[in-house]
């Protein structure tokens, strides 16, 4: 018996089919069709997402993958130290960034889970609650920057990574300061302590692989593992960005989708005026240079520097969109 047939077991489900699709397995059963797979977050994660999704199914929101709960209400078995989790399995395809259509229906869909987090009491869970945190956040980033750029121009014989990540750095420590001397313009404390008091959650990978549309023309949202306590501005941009990436950073589109989010969840002013310095902020930059050095290589070099190519071509474009996104909404 595989360890993924005993995992399903352990949730009192017996499989008569399983399927590997992508990170996790079709199991099709007397008892339904689920989805199963192996997770990456530790047990108090775990019971942080699992608290998390319920809080919102109990607001209303059903189109959830909600966990299967395994004896003792548990939302996951363990297995020789490995943690599985099972969700009901829905028929449905992924959502598709380049289409009009799918963005303005998942930024409605975004707003509506903004609405329903609030009320949220989160569970401990180291790193996962972030009101308040980015000025801190940024410097510390912004510092280790400076230990990538010495380890950059340390490196023996210097690779096509440490090349580009060296003739782009300058300009991007730049964009960092900035931001958070925007930032520090703004209410963001206030606007922290206002949403620690009412609660929120942020869905953190909002993407299209975990927005899915079903036959019936619903949607269905997945893949909790990395939500945080945080702003709904966070989850907001880290979307639009994303959206931005699949169109060619079309102005109309992301404005189109800006509109049906506020539609749905009206943000005041001041904490709209947050878009600024978190569009402005140089995360994929320092996503892609952290990864290749301040983190356990998984994947060859030249992914890296193929990555980190992506990241740096687009700067100009980011920034553009940003002065349109800014003018359209009168962002300051």
């Amino acid at each position: 018996m595989t360890v993924e047939a005993a995992a399903a077991l352990g949730f009192g489900v017996e499989p008569e089919e399983m399927t590997a699709i992508r990170r996790a397995f079709r199991v099709v059963s007397h008892r339904g069709v689920f989805a199963l797979k192996e997770s990456r977050q530790s047990e108090a994660d775990i019971l942080f997402i699992h608290a998390a999704k319920e809080h919102l199914y109990e607001q209303g929101m059903e189109n959830i993958d909600r966990y299967v709960l395994a004896p003792e209400e548990r939302p996951y078995v363990e297995i020789e130290g490995r943690f599985f989790v099972m969700s009901p399995w829905v028929e449905s395809r992924e959502a598709q960034y380049d289409s009009t259509a799918d963005v303005t229906a998942a930024a409605a869909q975004l707003a509506e889970l903004h609405q329903k987090a609030h009320g949220f009491v989160p569970p401990p869970a180291g790193g996962r609650i972030l009101w308040g945190a980015w000025p801190d956040l940024w410097q510390k980033r912004l510092e280790l920057l400076d230990q990538y750029r010495k380890m950059a121009e340390e490196e023996d014989s210097s690779s096509r990574f440490a090349r580009r990540f060296l003739r782009h750095i300058d300009r991007y420590q730049e964009q960092g300061l900035d931001a958070l001397e925007l930032l520090a313009q703004t209410d963001y404390e206030e606007v922290c302590s206002r949403y620690q008091d009412a609660g929120s959650i942020c869905h953190h990978d909002y993407s299209e692989r975990n927005v899915l549309f079903t036959p019936e023309g619903g949607i269905h949202l997945v893949d909790f593992d990395y939500c945080i306590c945080d702003l709904p501005i966070h989850d907001l941009v880290n979307f639009l960005r994303r959206v931005a990436k699949f169109t060619d950073y079309d102005e109309d589109v992301i404005c189109l989708a800006l509109r049906a989010y506020l539609e749905r969840n009206p943000l005041p002013p001041e904490e709209l005026q947050l878009f600024a310095p978190l569009w402005l902020w140089p995360q994929k930059f320092w996503e892609t240079a952290h990864q290749y050095y301040g983190e356990a290589r998984r994947r060859p070099r030249k992914t890296y520097a193929d990555r980190l190519r992506r990241r740096c071509r687009t700067r100009k474009q980011e920034r553009h969109l940003l002065k349109q996104v800014a003018k359209t909404f009168k962002l300051g």
